[in-house]
């Protein structure tokens, strides 16, 4: 028997829809060497950051003192986890939650993110979901 498939629903990142835009953001050279020395890349001085819409191109001298020019995720800066967790406190209500739940949570799948970073994100949602259900207790018990 011949089943239709249901249709996908278009997820989108967080850039896509709009809820962070990193372009307008200004990397200091040392913002960007700490964010690659995090990543796990050894750098010897930042020269150059560039901000594009959905990465962050650094060019670097390495520790050999070798110029390298590289693309890399906003995910890896800690500027990318304060905005996330900006959006989650100003959900005020449970509808507005879901819909950036599940963004993050397509974002985080389809993106690396660093695990410590995705912890903190996943429970500052947890932890906004109880503030607004608690909220709603509060209401409803006044109301009565």
């Amino acid at each position: 028997m011949y089943r239709k498939s249901q249709p996908r629903l278009k997820s989108q990142s967080l850039i896509a829809t709009g809820k962070i835009n990193p372009i307008e953001w200004y990397i200091s050279k040392s913002e960007a060497a700490l964010a690659l020395k995090d990543f796990g890349i050894p750098v010897k001085e930042v020269k150059k950051v560039r901000c594009l819409k959905h990465q962050v191109c650094v060019s670097y001298w390495n520790i050999n003192g070798k110029v390298c020019c590289s693309f890399f995720s906003y995910r890896i800066f800690e500027r990318w986890q304060k905005a996330v967790e900006r959006l989650i406190h100003n959900c005020q209500i449970f509808g507005e939650w879901e819909r950036l739940r599940d963004i993050i949570h397509y974002d985080m799948l389809k993106f690396a993110y660093p695990v410590e970073m995705a912890d903190r994100i996943w429970d500052t949602l947890k932890n906004r979901w109880h503030q607004l259900r608690t909220a709603v207790r509060i209401a409803e018990a006044l109301a009565v």
